[in-house]
Formats: structure tokens, C-alpha cells, sequence
């Protein structure tokens, strides 16, 4: 599933294709992809053109010349992709804005788990589905006070949306693993010093998944992603990588390297 760092990717793309062009036509092959009428897409997107764009976590917030912003959510699959020629349109292209210029915006979305939206205001649609702050913008203090009196494992309240917009399933294993924290430490068991660890971990996490935007190949040694499967090898210990169910999500850490906090 695209995480922060990909949709950052999507952002840079979209922002270097899409914008300030004048949209001149709306289609979609399947209206369980639009999260409102297909007319009103029409309505609001036709005409107008693409003029910004703002990501916070997993949703990408496209700007509009006109009344509604665009969101995006891209689901397990989804991808954009600009291209010129009709019959250069992706297989799984279900949505397709067309634009003055003759190119073609592409929403890809093979397994159709990918959206999109529109809304009034940035900030009402944040509220409404309880997002923190993009985790990279977050604050220490936000932080802290999102993880307030929770009493359930770290592993599970770093995926909360509302506490670190942005993060998912392998960000959160190797925030853990480089904080030396067992993923079913509870929250409430944590010391400040291990909370400044973890959110130190999730910007430089975020940060080095975006500079080597998100191929993971190119990651430091120390990452987990590189070993993040049952029965590899801990680059620290030696070790074997565990996997284990936490917050009924697939985890992976290393036993001998990250202490579980009581």
C-alpha cells in the first residue's frame, strides 16, 4: 500500500504535470471508485484547472481554480500517471482527466481500493476523519499529547491516523526497530526518553524514505526493510527476525534487539 513517502512521490509528480492546465474533460469507468456523484465531478473539475496540492499522511489534497479541492486517496494500488497519446492509457486507468494541452491524467488503480473525493476545506475534511498532522510536520509535544493515557502496544497506536498521519504498516516496524522497542510495549509503560527515541526514529524513517523516494533497495543498512521477513537475519545481532500479530496487523522485530518495555 502507498505510505508517506510514495504519496509524497505522487505529489512531486502531479505537481510537476498536472497543474495549471485547464481540465477539459472527466471520465470515470467505475462510479464505486468516487466517493460523490460522478456529475459533480463534472461539474467541478471541467473547465477549472489543477493548482496545488497538499499531502497529509496518505491523502493528497489537489487545490482547484474552482469551488472544491480534489482528494485522493490511493488506496493498495493506486498511482497517477501523465501521458499524451489515447491509446497510451494505463490498463487499470479508471479515472482520466483530459487537459487543454492534449495530455491525460490517469488515475492507475488495479485492485480499485484507491478513491476520490471532493471537499469545501482541507481543514473540515482533516477534522472529520480525526487526522493528526502529516507525521512529517508533527511536533514532539503534538506527539506526546496524542499518545496521552492509551494503554495498548506502540505498534498499534503509531498506525493510528490520528496520532502520526502517514504511517503504516512497515514504518511503524522499522521506527520500533530503530528504537531498540518491542512492538508490544505499551504506551503507557514508555518513558520520555523512550517517546523522543520513537518519534526521532519515525522523522528519520520518513525523511530517508522520501530522499531515496521510497525504493527501498536504497535504503541505509541499518533499516529493517531489508530483512523485514521471518527468519532473516538481524543486522545488529545476528538474530532471527520474528513475526508476530499486533493490532492484528503482520509485525516484524528483532527479539534480541528490541527490549520490551514493562
Amino acid at each position: 500500500m502507498p505510505e508517506l513517502p510514495e504519496v509524497e512521490g505522487y505529489k512531486i509528480y502531479i505537481d510537476s504535470t498536472c497543474l495549471n492546465k485547464e481540465i477539459t474533460a472527466f471520465e470515470c469507468r467505475d462510479a464505486r471508485l468516487l466517493k460523490t456523484a460522478s456529475a459533480d465531478f463534472e461539474k467541478y473539475l471541467v473547465n477549472e484547472k489543477l493548482t496545488g496540492t497538499k499531502r497529509i499522511g496518505k491523502y493528497l489534497f489537489v487545490k482547484t481554480s474552482g469551488k472544491k479541492i480534489l482528494v485522493i486517496h490511493f488506496g493498495m494500488t493506486g498511482r497517477p500517471n501523465y501521458y499524451k497519446e489515447k491509446e497510451d492509457r494505463p490498463k487499470y486507468g479508471h479515472i482520466v482527466l483530459t487537459f487543454e494541452n492534449g495530455f491525460h491524467f490517469a488515475f492507475e488503480n488495479k485492485r480499485k481500493f484507491g478513491w476520490w473525493d471532493l471537499t469545501d476545506a482541507i481543514a473540515d475534511y482533516k477534522a472529520a476523519r480525526k487526522l493528526s498532522d502529516d507525521a512529517r510536520d508533527l511536533s514532539l509535544e503534538d506527539f506526546k499529547t496524542a499518545l496521552g493515557k492509551r494503554k495498548t502496544a506502540i505498534k498499534a497506536v503509531l498506525m493510528d491516523q490520528s496520532v502520526a498521519a502517514g504511517i503504516g504498516n512497515w514504518m511503524a516496524d522499522d521506527i520500533l526497530y530503530q528504537s531498540k522497542i518491542h512492538p508490544e510495549s505499551k504506551v503507557q509503560d514508555l518513558s520520555e526518553k523512550n517517546i523522543d527515541t520513537i518519534f526521532k526514529a519515525m522523522k528519520n524513517v520518513i525523511e530517508v524514505a522520501i530522499k531515496n523516494e521510497a525504493h527501498y533497495p536504497d535504503f541505509p543498512e541499518y533499516f529493517l526493510i531489508h530483512n523485514r521477513k521471518e527468519g532473516a537475519k538481524c543486522v545488529h545481532t545476528g538474530a532471527e527476525i520474528k513475526k508476530i500479530k499486533v493490532g492484528g496487523r503482520s509485525t516484524y522485530f528483532s527479539p534480541e534487539w528490541q527490549e520490551l518495555v514493562k
